[in-house]
Formats: structure tokens, C-alpha cells, sequence
């Protein structure tokens, strides 16, 4: 087995481009775990931070072979500083709507008294999600009808969980513009 280890990042970053997954693994051993307590100083979840890491080696491969990377290790940081941020933002929209999956799931949960009107309800929000896109209507729909948490759906439809969240944060802005009385009485 070829080592490595005393190349230097240029010399990995041209091999790499070629298609060497050695000088990929090498990339990957020499940085990940620097990357991910990088990363970790802002993000508190573990896993949060361990899927950044490997979404921007993924990228790393998925691009290797039009790589134009003057400094590997500047390349490397950036890309999971943009994932943080990204997250950070991501979470900011998350917590923005965590009030309205209170009022949606509230709205299938009522008594006996309240079926009739619930239902009435239901449907018209329903019916609102019919102007979306097809998956983000299927990721709220499951989302919703059929209490889904993000990850199942994500499983379901065959996405990652951040792209449900996508879809289900459009859903929820839209469905807040077709019914702005309950948007107000929050």
C-alpha cells in the first residue's frame, strides 16, 4: 500500500484529482478530526457536527476531479464554516416555526366535541397545501397526516432530513399566509 502520509496537501490535492481514493482517505484522516472540533465549537449536537464533516468530504469527492484548491487546509475550514452557518441559520427558521407545529398538531389532536369542526379544518388545510410543489407537499403531507418525525420522512422520500426541513419550513409559510387568523392568535 502507497503511504501518504509525507505528502504534502498539493500533492494529495493532485492526486486526488486523478481519482486516488488513497489520497482521498489520507485528506480524510489528516483533517476530520480537526474539522469536526471545529465545528463543534459552535454546534452543540455531535451529530449535527459529524454529518458537516462528511457532507464536505462527500463534496470533496463528488468534486475531485475539477478541484481548484490553492490551499487544501483553507478550503477544507471554509467549507465547514459555511456548513455551520448554514446550520445556524437553518436553526434560527426552526425555532421560528416550532410554535406552528404546536398549532398544526393541534389541530389533529381535539376532542370529541370539536371532530366535526377539526375535521371542516383539516381539510381546508389540506386542500391549502395543494398549491405547493409535489415532494414539499408529500414531506409536509407525511410530515402531518401521518406524524412523521423529519428523519422517517427524510427515509420515506429518500432525502436528507435538511432538505424535509426545507420542505416543511416552505410549507408552513405558505399554510401561514392561507390562514393568517391563527398565525395572529399566537
Amino acid at each position: 500500500m502507497h503511504s501518504y502520509r509525507d505528502h504534502s496537501d498539493a500533492d494529495l490535492v493532485s492526486l486526488l484529482r486523478n481519482g486516488d481514493k488513497g489520497a482521498f482517505e489520507a485528506i480524510y484522516r489528516r483533517y476530520a478530526a480537526e474539522l469536526y472540533r471545529y465545528a463543534r465549537k459552535t454546534v452543540p449536537v455531535r451529530e449535527e457536527c459529524e454529518e458537516m464533516v462528511q457532507d464536505v468530504f462527500e463534496s470533496l469527492w463528488i468534486r475531485h476531479e475539477s478541484l481548484e484548491i490553492e490551499s487544501l487546509r483553507h478550503y477544507l475550514f471554509k467549507s465547514v464554516r459555511y456548513m455551520v452557518i448554514r446550520y445556524i441559520q437553518h436553526k434560527g427558521v426552526q425555532d421560528r416555526y416550532a410554535e406552528h407545529y404546536k398549532i398544526f398538531a393541534s389541530l389533529f389532536d381535539t376532542g370529541d366535541a370539536d371532530r366535526e369542526r377539526a375535521e371542516s379544518l383539516r381539510n381546508t388545510l389540506l386542500k391549502s397545501l395543494e398549491g405547493l410543489p409535489e415532494r414539499c407537499k408529500m414531506a409536509i403531507k407525511l410530515r402531518i397526516t401521518d406524524n412523521l418525525s423529519n428523519q422517517e420522512v427524510a427515509e420515506k422520500m429518500n432525502i436528507s432530513r435538511r432538505t424535509v426541513e426545507l420542505y416543511i419550513s416552505r410549507a408552513l409559510s405558505h399554510l401561514r399566509a392561507s390562514f393568517p387568523q391563527a398565525t395572529k392568535a399566537t
